[in-house]
Parts: C-alpha cells; structure tokens; sequence
C-alpha cells in the first residue's frame, strides 16, 4: 500500500507519527442471553447479563474514551421482547461520525444465522426524529424500519449479539468494518465511471473557495465530477461501486471510498493550513481497503484554520499540487490563476462575515482552545460533548 505526500515535511512527519499507533484487530460477536439494553439518557447506556454485570463489549468507544455505564439492577418489571436482536450503540446526530462509528459493528448482520435479526439503537440522546441516513443506511444494507427498534426505554431481550466495535478512532480498525460497505455496493447497480471527483463546491456551508478550478483540472483528466450532498445515498454508494480512483478535499465525502473496491487510490487535498487534519480517519480507512494514498497540501488561507472549523477556507494550485500534477502526467497549465479573482473576493467576503459574527480570528481560537481546556474537566465523554457543542454555539461562534 502506497502513502506519498506532497506537502511540507512537517506535515508527514506528523502524520506519519499517527499512524504508527494505527493497527488492525481481531474481533468476535458476544451472545448475552437475557440481556438487558440500557438506556439511562445522560447517565449512559449499555447491555447488561442477566446477573446485572455490564458487557465491556457494549461500550461505544472513540479513542481512549466511552460514554457513561450507567448503574443497573436487574428488575423483573423491566419490559421483556421475545426476540434475538443485534446491538448497533445508539443513535448519532452526524452522519460521518454515525457512518465510521456507529457502522462499526454493522458486519454482525452479515454473520450466519444473523442476517434476519432486528437491531437495537439506544437513543440516548432522545433525538426526534431519528435522522434519514440512519434509515438510508440500514435499508442500503437490507435493514427495513420493522427491524430498527430505536430503544426509548430499558428493555430486556431473549438475546443480545455485540459484535465488538470494528473502528474506533484514531487507533485500530478490523477487516470486517469494511465488509458491510462493500455489501452495500454489491446490492446496487453502479455507474461505469472508474475515476470520481466528490466536490464541496454546492454545500449549503463550509464550501472551499478555489475548489471549482482545481476539480476542473482532474475532470479534464478523466474525472467525473459529483456533488455527494446533491443525491440519495444509494446513488453515492452506486458512484463508489466501481471507482478505482477517488479525489477530493478532506472531508466526510472522501470516506464513501468504503464503498469502493479493494485495492484503489484515494487523494485527499488539504484544505487547511495547521497540521492537524482528518489524516487519521482516512488513513485507518484506506488502510482497511488497502487503498494508495495521496495527501496533497493545497490551502492558500490567510488565517491558518483547523480542519474542522466556521472559518472559511480556499485552496489552489500550489507548489505540492503541481508536483502531484506533474508526477501523475495530468495535463494542465502551471500558470492559470487558481484561485482567480472572484474566489479571492468571495473568500475576502466571508472572512468579513465571519470577523462580523464572530469577532477576530484570533480570538476565535482562544476560545476554541479554552473550550477544549475546560472541557478536560468534564467527567465523561458524552457530558463534554454537550459541553462543546453549547459552549461552541452560545460562546464561540
């Protein structure tokens, strides 16, 4: 598997750095007879066994850190379903944290015996309604609605499977996180087009000033251009079925290269200037489908900008994506003006807006720092998340 970057030394140093403490795993699917799913809302969830003791499988991990174990004794007026059914974790409101994270033990469904099972989302975060793509999803995987049970209450099942979390970011992933995906794509028709551009250029926000000329580049080098957030799920996962070659700009679009074949290439451009990026999520799936990997610096912002951030972002032809160009054999010219004038003026535009809203960039970034340092004192992973997302929205921005 191939990884190259065209970007400062600094930036793969870093990246490289990461993806060291990136490994594979062996998973299995734990059978809880009697078990009870959880669901203590702010307190936590999780399955318990019949004794009361929780399942260390059923904790829904990201990195180091799980959400709350809720307290549990059993109790025979806890409401029992005389079925067998598979444990999903709960119900996520982002749908590239839902896709990695909450799909992670969706290969249970594909297991012998496992395929008619009804699965379980624990909504503990009492979301209403449950977002489409969750639907989406399963029903691209044969799950129809009469198989979700959305878990409002504590319920206790025939059988509980766990199948253990096959991607938890930023360190191990197992090869059976990709299986559901390409079972996806095999149950779609597919377009014939084997090299895709996935632009941000129609987003309602967050677009990328710039981009339009840099993907007009690879769609005059046999690249179709797609605008993901335009179309149905299916009809995404039906660009993915037969792409070798998957490009755009860091971000949720680029991980629809789980639908892809094994053995392709993903190039990820850089949009922003401060190392820290989404390498880790992409390099973990590219990793599992055994994908090449380009990661190509192409950012021209003025104010350096996290990856994930409300502050505008513009890229353009840079020195490393001209070398990139160049050691592909694209044919373009070393001269045009990418970013023109009138993305210049847009991104110029923007960043007034955001200066209007949001007072000075620097102080965006203090208190986007003090956020992250006070939340350090937030017991439990789901408690600091709505402290971030509060605080994000009543006092950051």
């Amino acid at each position: 598997m191939l990884v190259k970057f065209y970007a400062p030394n600094s930036y793969k140093r870093k990246c490289m750095a990461r993806a060291r403490v990136q490994h594979k795993i062996n998973v299995n699917i734990d059978c809880i007879p009697g078990g009870t799913i959880v669901n203590s809302y702010e307190h936590g969830f999780g399955v318990f066994d019949g004794n009361g003791n929780f399942i260390d499988a059923s904790r829904q991990m990201r990195g180091k850190n799980c959400q709350f174990i809720p307290k549990f004794v059993p109790d025979e007026k806890t409401p029992f379903v005389d079925a067998d059914v598979i444990y999903f974790g709960n119900v996520y409101p982002h749908f590239g944290h839902f896709l990695l994270e909450h799909m992670n033990r969706a290969y249970g469904l594909l297991a012998d015996g496992m395929r008619d099972l009804s699965i379980v989302l624990v909504n503990n975060q009492n979301i209403n309604p449950v977002p489409k793509y969750i639907y989406d999803l399963l029903d691209a995987l044969g799950v129809s609605r009469d198989r979700i049970i959305i878990l409002n209450e504590t319920k206790k099942f025939r059988k509980v499977y766990i199948p253990h979390q096959s991607f938890n970011i930023p360190f191990y992933y197992a090869d059976e996180f990709s299986k559901p995906f390409e079972y996806m794509a095999a149950r779609t028709n597919g377009v014939g087009d084997d090299k895709i551009y996935v632009s941000r250029a129609k987003l309602k926000s967050g677009r990328t000033y710039g981009e339009e000329g840099i993907q007009q580049i690879f769609a005059k080098n046999g690249f179709r251009v797609i605008y993901p957030e335009t179309m149905p799920l299916v009809e995404q996962i039906s660009f993915m079925k037969n792409c070798r070659v998957l490009a755009g700009c860091a971000g949720t679009a680029l991980h629809l290269a789980l639908f892809m074949p094994r053995g392709g290439t993903v190039i990820q451009i850089k949009r922003n200037r401060i190392s820290r990026d989404n390498f880790d999520i992409q390099n973990m799936i590219n990793s599992v489908k055994n994908f090449n990997s380009y990661y190509v610096a192409a950012s021209v912002e003025r104010v350096r900008t996290s990856h994930s951030t409300v502050m505008p972002q513009i890229i353009g032809l840079t020195k490393y994506m001209k070398k990139f160009f160049d050691d592909n054999n694209f044919a373009y010219s070393p001269d045009a003006q990418i970013p023109n004038d009138a993305d210049w003026r847009d991104y110029r535009i923007a960043m007034e807006k955001f200066k209007a809203a949001s007072s000075s960039p620097f102080i965006y970034k203090f208190k986007d720092l003090m956020i992250k340092l006070m939340a350090c004192f937030i017991i439990g992973r789901e408690r600091r998340g709505r402290f971030r997302k509060y605080m994000k929205t009543h006092w950051r921005d």
